[in-house]
């Protein structure tokens, strides 16, 4: 006996999700495949449209290091994690960096598009309408489109987000999606050695929004989510090592150990410090250069000659960290803190523009890797310095977006109208904020670190728009319907 089901409640309460699959003839769904693939390539499109204007992807001072390493497997100092050198190598085919960035446009769409079915809803048209409409205004308001441009790693730090998300969020997510964003999550950390303590507190911070957030609907259980968070993670961390170990370094995910915090060390003045009070009973390297230390963090990395002189001394540099932090536990406390403020309020786009200075050794790279477009590549806006308005632009217009996108997406939060967004964007939060406790006080503060991952955020408030013409639609149909 055929249940009685009540129309009003099938046309308003349940979405297109749930309804349009069982109704729809099956001839209609290859066009329905379509239109989605549609929308997800217009999409990669849109996010490629600096590199597309710039006339080759856009590059920064580390891009060389990685595209040489990815090709020929050796290791330059200082040592990088060697997962963004292996996606160039196996994205590109041998044959142009055009398809790295491309392969970046097309994984960032697909994470979008899961983590808009999940929040939004309401089928699978409407999802891609969403989708087309969501990039379309990253593209144009965030700073989306030029890290998915950049031959660099740093996309990799957002993707990783949304990816832990769904797996951590989803129930109803099926197996091959599950396993394709766990594959995503995987490729994501091991691009960046900072990636990898960036997840593991990502992580915990995903375990304490599903505590403390009020849940209306089930979530996945916890030990099952566990396994497919840590299990990527812990992939990326042994294929890193093992790759290390095969370039001639140690087995280990960062062979440049504590060469950063080192660094960062020397730019608050604190190993300095620790240096002066302690080289007449300590017989140190570094002793040597009392009068002419490392000013900060740039200079150690790689214009002083400290770390050159510290190559195979990891004992010293481990004496120096030990010691200075615990000369000055509370100014370094206070100081990391200060570090993360900071980080927390450097979104300004177009870093990799401002501050690029490595031009002979990415001509070189360019040339050795991909010989065939070094012209192309000597040609663009960004090498004759013409991408340089539009940076400084789109760093002014991003960054008043960003601000404005918190102070909405708090007013939508208010009103708790949709939970699934509520939790996504205290995420994310969360998030960036541990992005920014990471690379702000454990490397440094640069605007790249978090422009990386601020337009999650904008991402944020395009989707409770989204969510909320949904609403309305849904609103006007019921309304349709008792006046009928």
């Amino acid at each position: 006996m055929t249940p009685n089901i009540d129309p009003l409640l099938t046309l308003t309460e349940a979405t297109l999700e749930q309804t349009v699959p069982d109704t729809l003839p099956s001839a209609v769904l290859p066009i329905a495949a379509l239109g989605t693939i549609f929308a997800a390539a217009v999409s990669a499109g849109l996010l490629l449209c600096i590199a597309c204007f710039n006339g080759y992807p856009t590059v920064f001072s580390d891009t060389g290091s990685y595209l040489v390493t990815g090709v020929f497997h050796v290791a330059l100092s200082p040592f990088r994690a060697p997962g963004y050198a292996a996606f160039t190598r196996v994205a590109s085919v041998g044959r142009s960096a055009w398809f790295i960035v491309v392969a970046q446009a097309v994984l960032v769409v697909y994470v979008l598009r899961e983590s808009c079915d999940f929040l939004i809803g309401g089928g699978r048209k409407f999802v891609d309408q969403c989708l087309l409409a969501i990039v379309f205004a990253l593209t144009a308001l965030s700073s989306l489109p030029w890290f998915a441009s950049l031959l660099m790693p740093d996309i990799f730090a957002a993707i990783l987000f949304p990816c832990a998300f769904l797996l951590a969020f989803n129930p109803e997510l099926p197996r091959i999606r599950r396993i394709v964003l766990a594959a995503i999550l995987a490729v994501s950390v091991a691009a960046h050695t900072s990636l990898f303590p960036i997840a593991a507190l990502s992580f915990a911070g995903l375990f304490v929004v599903r505590v403390v957030a009020r849940a209306p609907e089930p979530l996945p259980s916890a030990r099952p989510v566990l396994a497919w968070l840590l299990v990527p993670v812990l992939a990326a961390g042994l294929w890193t090592a093992n790759q290390n170990q095969e370039m001639g370094l140690r087995f280990t995910i960062s062979p440049s150990g504590n060469s950063f915090l080192l660094g960062r060390l020397f730019g608050d003045g604190l190993a300095p410090a620790f240096l002066r009070a302690n080289c007449p009973k300590l017989r140190l390297i570094s002793c040597r250069y009392l009068s002419d230390l490392p000013r900060d963090e740039v200079d150690f990395l790689f214009r002083h000659p400290l770390l050159r002189d510290l190559k195979g001394h990891e004992r010293e540099i481990q004496t120096i960290l030990r010691g200075t932090l615990a000369a000055y536990p509370v100014r370094f406390a206070i100081s990391s803190f200060k570090q993360t403020v900071r980080q927390l309020a450097a979104t300004h786009t177009g870093d990799e523009i401002r501050f690029y200075s490595a031009q002979s050794w990415n001509d070189d790279a360019i040339r050795r890797v991909f010989p065939g477009e070094l012209q192309t590549f000597r040609s663009t806006r960004q090498i004759r310095g013409q991408l340089l308005p539009l940076a400084t632009v789109a760093s002014a217009v991003d960054t008043a977006v960003f601000w404005m996108s918190i102070a909405a997406c708090l007013v939508f939060a208010r009103t708790r109208r949709f939970p699934r967004i509520d939790k996504f964007f205290a995420a994310a939060i969360v998030f960036l904020v541990i992005n920014a406790a990471v690379c702000g006080a454990l490397s440094g503060v640069y605007n790249r670190y978090e422009s990386r991952v601020a337009w999650l955020v904008p991402f944020c408030l395009t989707a409770y728009v989204c969510s909320w013409i949904a609403e309305r639609k849904r609103r006007f149909a019921r309304e349709d319907l008792i006046s009928a």
